[in-house]
């Protein structure tokens, strides 16, 4: 299969958090933010990518108004646990990627 590296971005995102889904100018940004050509062929577990996509699911937040502020829907726990086992295929070192990630419980002063 052959995959450009935006769609392996894409891909990726979803593989550390399934309800990541990212839409097509947060993905180009990113890529072009590190340096990566997002139409070239995409290689299998690269280090640059996964990090890319960690960065992008650390930024993430799925969020919905309403009187209490933003829901979060995620397993914090899990997500850590997954960035870790992508970090340990990319030869990456999982601790500067889950050390500093934060939850969003109550988000009602952001509006």
């Amino acid at each position: 299969m052959v995959m450009t590296n935006l769609e392996a971005l894409k891909a990726q995102c979803k593989l550390i958090c399934n309800t990541c889904y990212v839409d097509n100018d947060v993905a180009l940004l990113s890529l072009f933010n590190a340096g990566i050509d997002a139409t070239a062929e995409a290689t299998a577990n690269n280090p640059d990518i996964i990090s890319t996509a960690i960065l992008i699911v650390k930024g993430w937040v799925e969020t919905s108004r309403s009187e209490s502020g933003i829901s979060v829907s995620v397993d914090i726990d899990n997500v850590k646990k997954s960035i870790m086992f992508w970090c340990n295929k990319a030869g990456l070192n999982a601790s500067e990627y889950v050390d500093d990630i934060v939850v969003i419980d109550n988000g009602s002063n952001l509006w």
